[in-house]
């Protein structure tokens, strides 16, 4: 496993045990002169928790969008992502250089386009199956964004997140002098599947009030599980950023230009060497 390394490489992280919360790296680098940075795809842990405790979850989702192909999926297949819908519509490109939610600012979700191309009941990581749970939210709510602050983000005491920042408060990593462009999720129809963008301290805060000891299973109902472990990540153009608990230890990490998966490796290193620091000692 690799173990975080090297002063200057850009990433944030801290760990929470027993005796409270421990910053891991100060700010440095573009951490040091801006404050937002993307969640990225922990977005969904906002977005499915806003489901699960305000929808009929068993309920089709045509029974609120009647414009889907489907009449068999669920809300709770989208939020487990079992609905069989492939992870962008076939007209959107999941390209490595371009920016495929760019041509999805401004242009209403396709409900035409959520027709499943694998079996229901099959797990299927979709952002078109969170972009549609938005549009669900969206049609009770009138705003898929105020229900997630009205039922997650005020509960959680956060109060920074918003979908676009202001660009002189992000947080990107920097090619040849200049600033890499982030994805525009925020700004598109697919901005309920990873367009949240916050300060470090208030992920830390989602995490405090998603893992709070004797939650409701509602919390997380978004994020994966293997074994005793349990985190959420989320992967975006130039950076990364997971929320990672096993052995009741907690560590939040924030990437930028790394490698697919950096932040959860980082994670994983910081986890283990906090458990082998508690048997040591």
């Amino acid at each position: 496993m690799r173990s975080p390394r090297e002063p200057q490489e850009l990433w944030r992280a801290s760990l929470r045990a027993a005796d409270g919360w421990q910053t891991v790296r100060e700010p440095r680098g573009p951490y040091a002169t801006a404050s937002m940075l993307e969640w990225g795809s922990i977005t969904k842990g906002l977005v499915g928790a806003t489901a699960w405790l305000t929808l009929e979850v068993d309920r089709p989702v045509v029974h609120y969008l009647p414009g889907v192909p489907d009449a068999d999926m669920t809300v709770a297949d989208l939020v487990h992502h079992t609905s069989g819908l492939p992870r962008l519509p076939a007209t959107m490109r999941d390209r490595l250089f371009g920016d495929p939610y760019r041509e999805a600012v401004g242009v209403p979700l396709d409900l035409a386009a959520a027709g499943p191309v694998t079996p229901r009941s099959q797990f299927g990581y979709s952002n078109l199956g969170y972009a549609l749970l938005g549009a669900v939210l969206d049609e009770v709510h009138g705003d898929w964004f105020a229900a997630v602050r009205q039922h997650v983000l005020e509960p959680a005491g956060i109060s920074s997140a918003v979908l676009v920042p202001a660009p002189a408060d992000r947080v990107v990593p920097k090619l040849f002098g200049r600033a890499i462009k982030p994805w525009a999720l925020g700004e598109s129809s697919f901005a309920a599947a990873g367009g949240v963008w916050s300060t470090f301290d208030d992920l830390c805060r989602y995490a405090d009030w998603a893992l709070e000891p004797g939650a409701g299973a509602s919390r997380t109902v978004s994020w994966q599980r293997r074994g005793a472990s349990i985190w959420i990540n989320g992967e975006v153009r130039a950076s990364g950023a997971v929320i990672a608990n096993a052995a009741e230890v907690t560590a939040v990490v924030h990437a930028l230009a790394k490698t697919p998966h950096a932040a959860d490796a980082i994670a994983t290193a910081l986890i283990e060497r906090k458990v082998r620091e508690k048997c040591d000692g």
